[in-house]
This record gives C-alpha cells, structure tokens and sequence, in this order.
C-alpha cells in the first residue's frame, strides 16, 4: 500500500516505520519542515524528539520549533530516495537551516545511520508520487 506524497497518512507512515530509530540521546525538540514548490504547493511537517527517539509528528508547525528546514520539492525527494545525502543538501545549500545547531548536528548523524538508510528506503516504498 502507498500513500501520497507528504500526506497525513504518508506522514502517519513515516513514523511508524520509525519506531525503532535511535538518534543521539541530545537530539529533543521541534524540527519543522518545509518542503517548497511541490504539485500541491508548499507543505508543512513537524517532527518531534525526545532523548533521541521520534516522538511525535504530523502536518503543520509545531508551537514552537527548536529547528526549521526547507527544502524544495524535488530535493526532499532526493533525499528521500537516497539520491541526496542530508548531509550533502545540507553542505550544498539544498536544505535550508535556521535555528538551533545541536539538533541540526544530531539529526546528520543520525541521518547517516544504516537504520535511517533503510528507514528512508521503506519509506519510499510505501509513496505514492
């Protein structure tokens, strides 16, 4: 089954195939993301952490957000793919930052991980263009 792209149930998907994922036990706060220029115009998601692990998520802005990335359509997709490394948009100037670097830091590394590899992979699977 696949879910269409950036939707609440791709969104719902994302998470659940998260569950086990492990990041630096400093990574907690708010990540809001932005992803611009996509079919349906500019959607907004949020992503939050707590010592490490995903722990909650869903379309729209977070009341408060520790750190904001924007990326354009096409590169979210990249990235998603595993095209684009996080890390390399990030270097590029792909994937736009602002906010606070420490969860930047620990999102790149846990990004990096082969279980956000697979994750990315499973993920991709189950979208729908």
């Amino acid at each position: 089954m696949t879910d269409r792209w950036l939707s609440d149930a791709w969104v719902a998907t994302g998470a659940a195939e998260a569950a086990e994922l492990t990041g630096p036990p400093s990574l907690s706060g708010s990540v809001l993301v932005e992803v611009t220029d996509g079919p349906d115009g500019d959607v907004t998601l949020h992503a939050d952490f707590a010592e490490g692990r995903l722990v909650g998520s869903g379309a729209g802005a977070p009341a408060s957000a520790d750190l904001t990335l924007t990326l354009t359509d096409s590169d979210a997709r990249a990235v998603l793919s595993g095209a684009l490394d996080p890390s390399v948009a990030f270097m590029q100037g792909r994937m736009k930052v602002a906010g606070a670097m420490g969860p930047l830091l620990d999102l790149l590394a846990l990004a990096g991980t082969d279980a956000a590899r697979a994750w990315r992979e499973r993920l991709a699977l189950h979208t729908d263009a």
